[in-house]
């Protein structure tokens, strides 16, 4: 029997929101047969996706990025608002990047205001601007939300429909378990994630070098595991030349999942990788610095929405326990960095505090089915 042909607009801003959506519109396929339109990259162009513009194009972090990119993200906003339009979808689905993806589907929405709008992975209301929460009901009709604190929250905030499906990175993580090496060798394996976008990297690179050069002075004996991706690689091994240092620098996908399960501990930009870490039970130590304009903004943010003490990395939000040290803008040094890497590996009573915090992460993060199909299950209703 030959199936319906449906016409969804998608626009996602990642790599990770490209494979999202190229497992979710998998899913959609096996009941209908799809006519995909808008942005995305190699993933979503397997199903037959030609990108409206390059997604890199909307990698961009912070309020001062955003600034400074106005225009072409004006221009390209636009074209993106006109074109869907045009092609006169029967679902828009918009993952990840909210600066830009709520932007689009606000202004498409007003023109097309039958139209169901679902939004896959939901902006972090939980850490600011919440008033967004409420907002977004005059646009958005479901959020699949990979994150189990958030349905309560956007009922309490009167905001859109909100599922949680589970979480497709902490499922694959999870389902591709290996043996965990134990910290009983002599030499340990530290597992380094500087950061997805160059800016990022640029940034923690040097106070972490500067830290395991310490540690290493001191007698500790380890080497470093660095998964990033393709374009990132000459410019960390760049970095690492000549320090001394025991490293292996890597973009293979199947590599990076067998680093998180064989070393000993972490230390790792904030965001998504520290739920990935937490789902290995993978010790970890998280970092952070922006800009100083982003900087400026987070601090002022932060002090009107009371976030002094607010966590920022995944499992000490889920878990509501702060056991995973979060060294963020100038604590973001490299003598507490040394400092925490000495107590990762030396006191066993941190490493058990953070294992037993991951303990309770499978529990509360817990699903009966795919993150995808659930999805899929959910946007079927809407078609």
């Amino acid at each position: 029997m030959k199936k319906q042909k449906r016409k969804i607009a998608i626009i996602a801003g990642e790599a990770s929101g490209d494979k999202i959506g190229s497992d979710l519109i998998s899913e959609i396929e096996l009941a209908y047969d799809i006519d995909l339109y808008g942005v995305g990259g190699d993933e979503l162009a397997k199903h037959g996706l030609n990108s409206l513009f390059p997604y890199e194009e909307l990698s961009i972090i912070g309020i001062w990025d955003i600034f400074r990119n106005i225009f072409s993200l004006r221009k390209r906003l636009n074209f993106t608002v006109k074109s869907i339009v045009a092609y006169k979808p029967e679902l828009l689905i918009i993952i990840d990047c909210p600066e830009f993806t709520h932007r689009v589907a606000k202004k498409v929405k007003k023109i097309m205001p039958n139209l169901n709008v679902i939004n896959y992975v939901s902006p972090t209301i939980w850490f600011w601007r919440k008033g967004r929460g409420k907002e977004m009901s005059k646009y958005i009709t479901h959020i699949l939300s990979i994150y189990p604190f958030e349905p309560a929250l956007y009922d309490e905030l009167n905001g859109p429909s909100c599922t949680y499906i589970g979480n497709p990175l902490f499922e694959s993580i999870k389902n591709n378990k290996l043996n965990r090496n134990k910290m009983e060798n002599k030499n340990k394996t530290i597992l380094f994630m500087p950061g997805s976008r160059k800016s990022e990297i640029e940034k923690l690179l040097p106070p972490c070098i500067t830290a395991f050069k310490e540690i290493k002075e001191l007698g500790y004996e380890f080497n470093l595991e660095i998964p990033t991706f393709d374009q990132f690689k000459d410019f960390i091994e760049e970095k690492f030349n000549n320090t001394g240092i025991d490293y292996s620098v890597f973009s293979n996908e199947q590599k990076k999942i067998n680093s998180f399960w064989h070393s000993d501990l972490a230390i790792t930009a904030s965001g998504s990788a520290t739920l990935e870490l937490a789902a290995c039970k993978l010790p970890m130590i998280v970092i952070y610095k922006l800009n100083i304009v982003n900087s400026l903004l987070v601090t002022i943010i932060s002090k009107i929405n009371n976030l002094k003490n607010a966590s920022v990395s995944l499992p000490n939000i889920i878990s509501q326990k702060k056991v995973i040290p979060e060294l963020l803008q100038s604590d973001c040094n490299s003598r507490k960095i040394t400092t925490e890497l000495i107590r990762l590996l030396n006191d066993k009573n941190v490493i058990n505090n953070q294992l037993s915090v991951f303990n309770s992460i499978y529990e509360i993060m817990r699903v009966e089915i795919k993150p995808e199909r659930a999805a899929a299950n959910i946007i079927r209703r809407y078609l």
